[in-house]
């Protein structure tokens, strides 16, 4: 039988290490920039012409008029989240600088444009 050389079992436990810890940081500071740039999103929605209002929580769930929908956040773009529904249609979301929210409803085929609900 064979006897392990130590500096194996070193060099082998250093890299495991390393590459650990580099996974953790990565993973915690992609949460936090992403965090950032969901912040135009959250908020309260209304289109008065289909009276419907859209929230988004700062967790990123919808409520479309006070109900949750089953949606998870699949792609998360500067300008665009595109979540998917639990029928598996999407739902894309964007917004520019202007005060609006456009959200395309696959499932409807249609576009809805939102104005942020001002703070009472």
């Amino acid at each position: 039988m064979k006897k392990n050389n130590p500096w194996r079992i070193i060099v082998g436990l250093s890299v495991v290490a390393s590459i650990s810890s580099a996974l953790f940081k990565s993973n915690r500071n992609a949460g936090k920039n992403l965090s950032t740039s969901f912040t135009p999103y959250i908020g309260t929605w209304k289109n008065d012409a289909q009276s419907l209002k859209v929230e988004i929580t700062d967790n990123l769930e919808i409520l479309l008029n006070n109900k949750k929908l089953k949606a998870t956040l699949e792609e998360a773009k500067p300008n665009e989240l595109v979540f998917r529904d639990h029928f598996g249609y999407y739902l894309i979301l964007k917004k520019d600088t202007s005060p609006t929210l456009t959200i395309y409803d696959e499932a409807e085929e249609k576009e809805f444009f939102f104005k942020r609900e001002s703070d009472q």
